[in-house]
């Protein structure tokens, strides 16, 4: 009894030390979930597509779960969803054509279109279930896909002489198939066994614009309502249709019209600021508030759920619409991301999105917090941020550096101020206005000093010192200017400064007691003398080594305190054994644009890349460890602007031109003692299958793995801070049920750590 009772007291201890813990390899979203486009009903479950992903909300017990790329979905960027009752399956549709159906819990890719090679817009605008078959409405005409097989069966293309056309709505009487396009709206009898023959299809004449763009469409009631612009109003016309001929729909609605859709017993139709419902006798049943509503049903229960495009799945309720949305940034985009101390910020503007307002993003604490345009407007309007960082000796305090709109400072999540020309010493670019300050880089040294730069610029640098002075840095450089881009500035722990010039070099500068500038100017080129024109990012790693990406690479340079000194300056690139039975190598990733740089705690880089999503090297390079792409992981897209890792955890944030995902790595720092310590899970139970973490360790040390008896079982090496064991031994088994000791100790052995770990099969 008394064994028992110790066991039970064992799994009570340890157990609390896995709550909330990720497990190595895990992969996690952080996508916006807010911009809601298409809703449907599954048993007690709402499903909501947004700009960003979906989620569904159970109506029982108000669970919400998150569907990505991480969880099973084959793709990014949905543009619309719908259920089938008839074959009890989900279809989610995505801008590239791709589909997913999902069914019992399974998700079956259909990527047949989207691997089709054609010019033409191959997204999915609707769908229209017809007995067992979903009829689409795509960019490019119409397709057909039997969704019990899981195949498309037929291409409709009913254009001009059977060319393309865009479909935005398909109907169907129980007769005729009615399909709203861009050029009018055309017919079909769908008992027709030609119907992939454009002569079988013809265009409605009786129409108040016969060519007009006709959005949405549906039968009810006896007839097809829809609408089109009025060019003389520039308003929207609902109209119907019947056999004898059109009218104007004449009852209430405001001036745009976002959708007019049809459950089996109501019509819905929104339009402006208003969501309309009428029954089937074309009676108003209700009305809610609602802007530029997207998608509404009524459930079982008959209530009212409806797509918001700012506030995610909305419920339309007489006291007021409330908000359902899962926690994330505000939006996808994402330019520069900052982690200290576990707390990240990431800016959410770029080159593309200089106007939009996108602001920054914080994540603390399992929670993202956005500050966008409409929180900062009433401090002048800041529209974007594209670089961020976060001081070292206060994680509360966040500098954001904009493309065209100057500095902008945070305190524990509070605006403090916007730096422009009219109260700091930033120079704007000439002939461009007030405020036009275009920031490339800015970034923290060790010291808590806060460095500058700017693009297109007479004086490109600036320093902010802890005690909030501004100076401006003055160089012999000749080369700067409105024709000169400015990118990153990378404070090393040597007191130097790196700053890249995007398609001239590197300036080296160091600043004296006196504040004297100390700088050197260099081309990028490696040892087989390739000069490199274009730079992208810069990186230190943990021995003091500088890293460099370039259009065709990294170019690693060595002992960086010597730079001032030397005659010529050369770069490393590492060659890259082909392995084939001869000598001959490649540079490393000579092929690829490096976009991002980050080093994590074993001094393994991550490589961030353009087109092929990101590489991990080991630490001089020479070794591939990890290749992740959009086609291999949850990544939503090979194109990575910028990567940071969290060195509490060793969590690795991805930001891509789609969103940032994160991927759980096996790297920490070191801690300078073992006193957090800890392993997880702990207790391993008998459904765990993946990787055990011991973390909290002092860098790099020994981790032997005994059984009670002290048989050794599995032995490695942490990298940084952290070391993971996959539970087998030596010979591949894994280890059975019992308790295991958890030896770890530095080189000297003068600091060592000891503690158990329960196994339950």
């Amino acid at each position: 009894m008394g064994r028992i009772l110790l066991f039970l007291l064992f799994v009570l201890l340890y157990g609390l030390n896995a709550v909330a813990q990720i497990p190595n390899g895990t992969w996690r979203d952080h996508l916006p979930y807010s911009g809601g486009i298409r809703i449907a009903e599954i048993d007690e479950k709402i499903y909501c597509a947004t700009t960003g992903g979906m989620f569904s909300y159970n109506t029982f017990d108000n669970s919400i779960q998150r569907y990505s790329k991480v969880n099973g979905l084959s793709d990014i960027d949905i543009s619309t969803i719908a259920y089938s009752e008839n074959t009890k399956t989900l279809l989610v549709a995505y801008k590239n054509g791709n589909l997913d159906l999902i069914r019992n819990d399974s998700i079956y890719n259909l990527p047949d279109l989207m691997i089709k090679t054609f010019t033409g817009d191959k997204s999915v605008n609707s769908v229209l279930f017809i007995e067992d078959y979903a009829f689409l409405a795509c960019g490019f005409g119409m397709m057909m896909v039997d969704m019990k097989r899981i195949l498309i069966k037929d291409t409709y293309l009913f254009g001009p002489g059977g060319t393309q056309i865009t479909v935005n709505d398909i109907a169907f009487d129980g007769t005729y198939l009615y399909a709203a396009t861009s050029e009018g709206i055309y017919k079909a009898a769908y008992a027709d066994p030609n119907l992939v023959d454009y002569n079988a299809w013809s265009r409605l004449t009786e129409l108040p614009e016969v060519s007009a763009e006709y959005r949405h469409l549906v039968f009810f009631n006896g007839k097809l309502f829809t609408h089109y612009r009025n060019e003389v109003t520039t308003m929207d016309n609902i109209i119907t249709i019947d056999e004898s001929g059109w009218k104007n729909w004449e009852l209430p609605y405001t001036g745009h019209v976002n959708f007019i859709i049809r459950q089996p017993q109501y019509l819905i139709f929104s339009s402006d600021y208003r969501t309309d419902i009428y029954d089937e006798n074309e009676t108003h049943f209700t009305v809610f508030a609602s802007y530029r509503c997207r998608h509404a049903l009524i459930d079982k229960n008959n209530q009212i759920w409806f797509a918001d495009p700012e506030n995610g799945l909305g419920k339309a309720e007489p006291a007021g619409n409330t908000y359902i949305t899962p926690n994330g940034p505000a939006y996808r985009d994402v330019g520069d991301i900052a982690i200290e101390s576990g707390i990240l910020w990431a800016g959410g503007g770029n080159l593309s999105t200089r106007w939009a307002g996108k602001g920054a993003y914080s994540f603390a604490d399992e929670n993202w917090k956005s500050y966008n345009y409409k929180i900062l407007q009433g401090l002048n309007g800041f529209y974007n941020i594209s670089e961020v960082a976060i001081d070292p000796f206060d994680p509360g305090h966040v500098y954001g550096g904009s493309l065209g709109y100057g500095i902008v400072e945070f305190q524990d999540g509070n605006l403090v101020d916007i730096f422009d020309e009219t109260n700091s010493i930033l120079e704007p670019v000439p002939g461009f206005g007030h405020g036009y300050v275009n920031v490339s880089g800015l970034n923290f040294d060790p010291s808590g000093n806060l460095w500058i730069s700017t693009s297109l610029s007479d004086h490109p640098v600036y320093f902010v010192g802890k005690d909030k002075k501004w100076k401006k840095i003055e160089f012999d450089f000749p080369g700067f200017g409105l024709g000169t881009l400015i990118g990153d500035i990378l404070p090393t722990t040597f007191n130097q400064q790196w700053l890249v010039l995007d398609v001239d070099g590197i300036l080296v500068f160091s600043l004296g007691d006196q504040g004297e500038v100390y700088e050197r100017f260099f081309i990028v080129k490696n040892q087989e003398d390739d000069v490199f024109n274009h730079i992208f990012s810069v990186a230190e790693d943990r021995e003091g080594n500088i890293w460099v990406g370039t259009s065709k690479g990294p170019v690693i340079y060595y002992n960086p305190t010597d730079i001032f000194n030397e005659n010529v300056i050369t770069g490393y690139q590492p060659p890259i054994p082909r392995n084939d039975g001869t000598p001959n190598a490649d540079l490393l990733l000579a092929t690829e644009k490096i976009t991002a740089i980050a080093v994590d705690g074993g001094n393994r880089k991550w490589l961030g890349t353009e087109n092929s999503g990101v590489f991990l090297v080991s630490a001089d390079g020479k070794e591939e460890l990890l290749h992740f792409t959009a086609a291999n992981s949850p990544l939503p897209s090979d194109n990575i602007n910028s990567i940071a890792i969290n060195h509490t955890n060793g969590e690795v944030f991805f930001g891509t031109d789609k969103g940032i995902f994160s991927f759980m790595g096996q790297s920490t720092e070191g801690s300078e003692d073992f006193s957090n310590a800890y392993v997880f899970p702990n207790p391993v139970r008998e459904n765990y299958d993946g990787d055990i973490t011991i973390t909290g360790l002092v860098e790099n040390v020994n981790v032997k793995i005994t059984d009670i008896s002290g048989n050794l079982v599995y032995e490695t090496n942490a990298f940084g801070g952290q070391a993971i064991w996959n539970g087998k031994n030596f010979s591949g088994q894994k280890v059975g049920t019992g308790v295991y000791l958890v030896f770890c100790s530095n080189d000297d052995g003068s600091q060592t750590f000891v503690t158990k770990l329960l196994f339950i099969h």
